[in-house]
């Protein structure tokens, strides 16, 4: 495990007390590099995972899991995710809150298997763009959608980038085609750093970032953005910006 800033290490034991039994040995055997990780589920059923997959469950209150599928609780009903292992559903359920989408119409860039668009319309969005360019995770989050009875999604199977060509969207044709936007949550492993200087309608975004984060700073701060930046891990983080 990479160095965690403290703060951080608060959350994330809150997240891993909510999901598992034995979440100090969990967190201890991620440190230690195990391969594979003995887990108790607060419902009781006993998982060896990987570390990598016991990071994208850490947050849920998982009721059933298996290879395939996760269900959990959130706000009093129960959540059907298949294709759970693709995405990162313990982010979009225990860290998107970071962002205000009661009401609103959200961007939501890297939606992976549909977990981030189904966590803003439980949360209140009025609608959401999901732009997602892996097609496998695009067939999941269609499923997804439907099981979960979530009908306030429209899904764009692209990439954002400058410009526009067979499997990416530009960032003028997308908000031009499906905008206006309120707010924008954007996880797409680099695309961020393309489009950070074409960013200037959106009142409110969430930006996962890795690495050369400050390219993307400067540009949104260029285009009147009062920008806070918060790390996870050494490298790894959100920005959460606003229009001044």
């Amino acid at each position: 495990m990479e160095y965690v800033p403290p703060k951080r290490m608060l959350e994330l034991i809150r997240q891993y007390i909510t999901t598992f039994k034995n979440w100090y040995s969990i967190m201890l055997n991620i440190y230690l590099h195990k391969d594979k990780i003995k887990c108790t589920l607060r419902n009781g059923q006993i998982m060896y995972l990987k570390p990598s997959e016991v990071v994208l469950l850490a947050g849920l209150k998982i009721t059933e899991l298996n290879d395939e599928e996760v269900k959990f609780e959130f706000n009093g009903r129960e959540i059907t995710l298949k294709g759970w292992k693709l995405s990162d559903p313990g982010d979009s359920f225990s860290d998107y809150w970071r962002i205000n989408v009661k009401g609103k119409r959200v961007l939501d860039i890297g939606a992976g298997v549909g977990d981030s668009s189904i966590y803003f319309s439980l949360a209140g969005a009025k609608e959401i763009v999901a732009v997602e360019i892996d097609k496998r995770k695009v067939e999941i989050m269609r499923e997804n959608l439907k099981i979960n009875g979530v009908n306030n999604v429209i899904i764009v199977d692209k990439g954002v980038g400058a410009k526009d060509d067979e499997n990416m969207i530009s960032w003028k044709s997308l908000t031009k085609a499906y905008g206006p936007f309120d707010t924008a949550k954007i996880d797409c492993d680099g695309c961020e750093r393309a489009i950070a200087p074409l960013i200037k309608e959106i009142s409110e975004l969430l930006i996962e970032w890795d690495y050369d984060y400050k390219v993307v700073i400067n540009s949104l701060v260029k285009n009147g953005y009062k920008v806070k930046v918060a790390h996870t891990l050494k490298n790894l983080g959100f920005i959460y910006a606003k229009k001044k």
